[in-house]
């Protein structure tokens, strides 16, 4: 889970709004409109999981895609970790 708290991606989160992001849709068999959008083979989608919904971004090229899901991935992963080792932590923590 990550919270974005300042503008990304051409303003579509807001610096006063959080949004927490909870996945990735980046597959096409996953993509809700993709039977919409097939004629057209230069445009690619990625979605991000959000409480607010599913929000769709646009790229210009299946390369510029593939370097924002990896960075949105290497991201989740990191705060999964991050999560993870404070569960830890806790619960290791000695009382008097």
């Amino acid at each position: 889970m990550i919270k974005l708290k300042s503008k990304h991606i051409g303003g579509t989160f807001s610096k006063k709004i959080k949004c927490v992001v909870y996945g990735l849709c980046d597959e096409i068999s996953a993509w809700p409109y993709s039977k919409d959008r097939e004629d057209n083979s230069e445009e690619v989608y990625f979605g991000l999981k959000t409480g607010q919904g599913l929000l769709e971004f646009k790229c210009k090229s299946k390369i510029q895609k593939q370097r924002w899901v990896a960075g949105i991935q290497s991201t989740l992963r990191q705060v999964t970790c991050l999560e993870a080792d404070k569960c830890c932590l806790e619960s290791l923590s000695l009382s008097d």
